[in-house]
């Protein structure tokens, strides 16, 4: 079930009247006890949100929970009784077992596919089943676990607490992966539903709403067309395609976040952005700096700094760069287009770090002209690479990029959505680079912004419910689910 399906949409309002009957009597009387009733609700939906796409997602989510629940406490106590080399063993054990599992689900067919086609066996595949957003709770368990051996957070528990943590339905289909530092204060001292937090919140979804239904769901038509069939277009319409996934990925996983973060929000939890204006980036440090934050600053922590980071030579740093770049293109999917693609950001990221530190060493300044060039050089090859992320297989990998490469007629088909996006897009950049007014080409002091207004005044709600109204009249229909939500 899908944040932009209509039985999602009419749950998700039957809960809000809930929640918003609960908080007028928390206002008034016991309010420690509505409070623990909210959370416990929050809690019982979320569970039955996995459940209603298959109940034994919910079994799984469970039992991943419970192992980092009781994995935490265990590690905790050997942590407070100076048992560190028990309590690494442990931690050690947990992780282990988090990620086999996560591998069984994942990744068992993809290798037996590999090893069929390698050693020309024929080992049967299993009928394994993904379960909904298991990549982002285990990570949110490893996360949790690894914090508390290193005791930068305090064990929780609060059992409740720390299942809703996991299990928190705005964020369990794709993200943003929220670590317990981050959710802890919040459900512990939980606020509840506000006017404030609805008026922000409601103004998020639907701008995170817009860019799914009506601009990546378009994209999406016209890519699986060109993909489906490369060498049957133009090399012109080829290049748009290309474009037009780049866009269509960055409008659906940035609006699936914006969705997330304005439904968390509407309920009182905030959640950190997810996405900061990516395609701005000059190199590819900085668009992973800027492009799914939340993983990108767990791939950060929990293993390119443990691996050494930079602090063990150059030749040391861009081998923990490739490895952390192959592990992300895996973690993305089961396949071998997955692991080239990260393979080929690892390469991006290692000469882009290292063009960064001879600019160091010679103390270069880098003029604005040669900035820009950067921003669209760095677009090009991201865009480039996401064709490899985007195709069936090696084989429709090969297709198209030399369908791509090559000068030849076919079908001309010059998408209108590509065009309608790329100004929305390029409308919001430029805007965001004119709120930054000190030095308005420095794409490294310039963030994304939520063009929130005021809903208390008849011009605000006259112009946001226009805007949900074009949002409902040129939204794409058709069954389209989430790109990430696969993962």
């Amino acid at each position: 079930m899908g944040l932009n399906s209509l039985h999602f949409i009419i749950q998700f309002v039957v809960l809000m009247l809930v929640m918003s009957v609960l908080q007028f009597i928390r206002n008034r009387r016991w309010n420690n006890a509505i409070s623990r009733l909210q959370i416990i609700i929050l809690l019982v939906y979320s569970y039955f949100f996995v459940a209603s796409v298959d109940y034994r997602f919910a079994i799984c989510i469970g039992g991943v929970t419970l192992v980092a629940y009781i994995g935490g406490l265990l590690i905790d106590r050997y942590n407070q009784a100076s048992s560190l080399y028990v309590a690494r063993i442990v931690l050690v054990l947990l992780c282990i077992a988090l990620l086999a599992t996560l591998g069984y689900f994942k990744y068992t067919n993809f290798f037996i596919d590999s090893f069929n086609s390698i050693l020309g066996l024929q080992i049967g595949t299993l009928n394994i089943v993904l379960p909904i957003g298991i990549s982002f709770f285990t990570f949110s368990a490893l996360s949790y676990l690894i914090d508390v051996y290193r005791a930068s957070i305090k064990v929780e528990k609060n059992v409740i607490n720390f299942a809703l943590y996991m299990a928190f339905f705005t964020k369990i289909t794709a993200g943003p992966i929220v670590r317990w530092s981050d959710f802890a204060s919040q459900v512990k001292e939980y606020k509840g539903v506000t006017l404030a937090g609805l008026n922000d919140g409601i103004q998020i979804f639907v701008f995170g709403l817009f860019k799914k239904m009506v601009l990546a769901d378009h994209l999406g038509v016209f890519v699986d067309n060109v993909f489906y069939a490369p060498s049957a277009y133009n090399t012109g319409t080829l290049v748009l395609s290309a474009i037009s996934y780049s866009l269509q990925i960055y409008l659906d996983f940035s609006g699936y976040s914006d969705m997330a973060i304005g439904l968390a929000k509407m309920l009182g939890f905030d959640f950190k952005a997810n996405f900061n204006l990516p395609y701005i980036a000059r190199g590819f440090s900085e668009f992973w700096a800027r492009w799914h934050i939340s993983l990108s600053s767990w791939f950060k922590d929990y293993l390119y700094i443990p691996l050494g980071g930079s602090r063990k030579g150059t030749a040391r740093t861009y081998i923990n760069l490739m490895i952390v770049m192959l592990v992300s293109g895996l973690w993305h999917g089961a396949g071998w287009t997955f692991v080239i693609w990260g393979l080929l950001h690892g390469i991006a990221s290692c000469i882009t770090r290292a063009i960064k530190n001879y600019r160091k060493s010679r103390a270069m300044v880098v003029m604005k002209a040669v900035r820009v060039i950067e921003i669209v050089i760095t677009f090009v090859f991201v865009t480039l690479f996401w064709t490899v992320f985007r195709a069936d297989s090696i084989s429709n990998m090969m297709d198209y990029l030399k369908a791509l490469f090559t000068a030849h007629d076919g079908i001309n088909q010059p998408y209108t959505w590509t065009f309608v996006s790329l100004f929305f897009v390029i409308v919001a950049t430029v805007i965001a680079f004119l709120r930054n007014r000190k030095k308005p080409m420095d794409s490294n002091r310039v963030d994304g912004f939520y063009p929130i207004l005021d809903l208390s005044k008849i011009w605000a709600m006259i112009l946001f419910f226009t805007f949900c109204g074009l949002t409902l009249l040129l939204g794409y229909y058709g069954s389209t689910a989430f790109i990430y939500g696969q993962f």
